[in-house]
């Protein structure tokens, strides 16, 4: 009876930890993520490069970028309490920096393709929202160049000085 009870827990546990395994929820857990890094490094989305992030790889990973391993960062982030003083640690799944646990590995791998399409999204979004403006196109974005008319006129020739009636210079 009681090994029946346990069964089921365990079970509807994963069912729930499986159902929250969507691309809204995957959005959700990177703001909140993206939220706690704006506080302790304000420019963290510079150093992500959005191309090479794998949330499944712990030196391409979010933290792992910005920190040189998962693990490192999440100690140098403050995600986990390494110290003896009573705080506690903040979950790595519930800021998106990590996928869903005790569910069967097809959808761990849904959580990080997930995670990983949120974060590239919210990466690129706020690079391009802070990338300077480069309205030209040519990667200049100052707009104090002036413009230059064409002339409707052809231009006009200086005349040079007759340099040829003036003495040779002796090279001594």
């Amino acid at each position: 009876m009681m090994n029946g009870l346990l069964d089921w827990f365990w079970n509807w546990r994963r069912q729930k930890r499986i159902d929250q395994i969507t691309l809204e929820d995957a959005r959700a857990r990177v703001r909140r993520g993206a939220r706690y890094l704006d506080e302790h490094d304000p420019d963290w989305h510079r150093t992500i490069d959005a191309d090479s992030l794998e949330l499944s790889d712990g030196s391409h990973c979010v933290l792992g970028q910005l920190h040189g391993d998962f693990r490192l960062g999440l100690g140098r982030s403050q995600m986990i309490n390494l110290s003896s003083a009573p705080r506690a640690s903040l979950s790595p799944v519930a800021y998106g920096f990590q996928c869903v646990s005790n569910v069967p590995d097809e959808w761990q791998d849904r959580d990080y393709e997930l995670l990983n399409r949120a974060w590239r999204e919210a990466v690129r979004r706020r690079q391009k929202k802070t990338a300077p403006p480069d309205a030209r196109g040519d990667g200049y974005a100052g707009t104090d160049l002036p413009e230059i008319a064409p002339s409707s006129r052809s231009p006009r020739r200086t005349s040079r000085p007759d340099r040829s009636a003036e003495p040779a210079r002796s090279s001594a």
